[in-house]
């Protein structure tokens, strides 16, 4: 007989993400739309911290179970989902309540998995990589031939923005904090890495490339935005992915004027609705294409595998503080 419960990670109320607790949670119901999803491996992000503070821009109604990507294998489909079926293989984006082994989600950030695509490498695809490569594609427009500046290059959407840039064809000069990490970005594919140091990047990013950087992928924030301004090429785009220093940064507007440099801001959650409106519906078909051309560049060969450091379900609190201490060198995975 299947069992009524499933074991889970639950928040039960705001605050510091080490008061997390593994419990026996009961099944949901299936409504309009959804699938029952076992997870099998779930990708730990930078974000949890905040959702589980309830300092997210989205708050997650208690008590909840975190995590937003996972890989597994449909269980279950309401009787309205016609595009994925019981054992299918699938990777997804979740709102919330990957660390569980078993979610109940929207079918509308569920994604089929091709067969040279392993699960436990996926879970790191589904918001790591699609954030990635929306930012550079739809908003940045990075170009073949054009140099793009990675900080943060050795955690994982730095390596998935080392991986799509070069896929896309630019030269990546990777930034990391640490010597190991350095040399992960070049294992990666960065073609030249530098101390993630905002004193000297100014200088050893114009050592490598007179010119200046075209694009710069920021996932930290704080000093590196600020001397990142002062390497880029003349009508460079600056993407602001997330604040991982701790510091959120602001642009002077006279070295924007000056240089004609564009700071764009991004947010993919907007996509797979975790905006202010849920528009997951709205953007479903352009994210699934993008979700799919991601995947079979990845089964084909074309682009390398993530990089993913794994945890059990047990050990739950360092996989975690792995990732939020910034120790992690890629994306770290819980299995379940």
């Amino acid at each position: 007989m299947t069992s009524s419960t499933y074991t889970g990670l639950l928040c039960t109320r705001f605050g510091h993400w080490s008061e997390l607790a593994l419990k026996q949670l009961p099944h949901q119901p299936l409504a309009p739309g959804q699938v029952r999803l076992r997870v099998r491996h779930a990708g730990v992000g930078f974000a949890v911290s905040l959702f589980v503070a309830g300092t997210y821009q989205r708050k997650p109604p208690l008590p909840f179970t975190p995590g937003t990507e996972a890989a597994g294998e449909v269980l279950e489909v309401a009787p309205d989902v016609t595009q994925l079926q019981p054992g299918q293989r699938v990777m997804a984006a979740l709102d919330w309540g990957a660390f569980a082994e078993e979610a109940v989600i929207a079918a509308d950030t569920v994604y089929p998995l091709p067969d040279a695509v392993p699960l436990a490498k996926a879970a790191a695809l589904p918001i790591t990589y699609g954030t990635t490569w929306a930012a550079l594609q739809w908003r940045a427009a990075l170009q073949a031939g054009e140099t793009l500046l990675v900080h943060g290059a050795a955690g994982a959407l730095g390596m998935a923005a080392v991986h799509i840039g070069r896929l896309m064809g630019a030269q990546v000069i990777a930034t990391a904090s640490t010597p190991e990490k350095r040399a992960a970005a070049l294992a990666l594919g960065a073609h030249h890495a530098l101390a993630g140091d905002a004193e000297t990047l100014a200088a050893a990013v114009k050592a490598v490339c007179p010119r200046g950087a075209d694009v710069v992928f920021d996932p930290v924030g704080g000093a590196l935005f600020d001397a990142s301004l002062r390497c880029t090429a003349p009508e460079a785009r600056i993407l602001s992915i997330g604040y991982a220093s701790g510091t959120i940064p602001s642009a002077p507007a006279n070295l924007l004027l000056v240089k004609n440099l564009s700071v764009i801001g991004f947010n993919y959650g907007y996509y797979i609705g975790w905006g202010l409106t849920d528009e997951r519906r709205r953007y479903a078909p352009k994210v699934q294409a993008l979700v799919a051309k991601l995947l079979a560049n990845v089964a084909e060969g074309r682009m390398a595998l993530p990089q993913t450091q794994h945890f059990p379900l047990a050990d739950w609190h360092a996989a975690l503080d792995t990732t939020l201490s910034r120790r992690a060198i890629g994306k770290v995975i819980i299995d379940l």
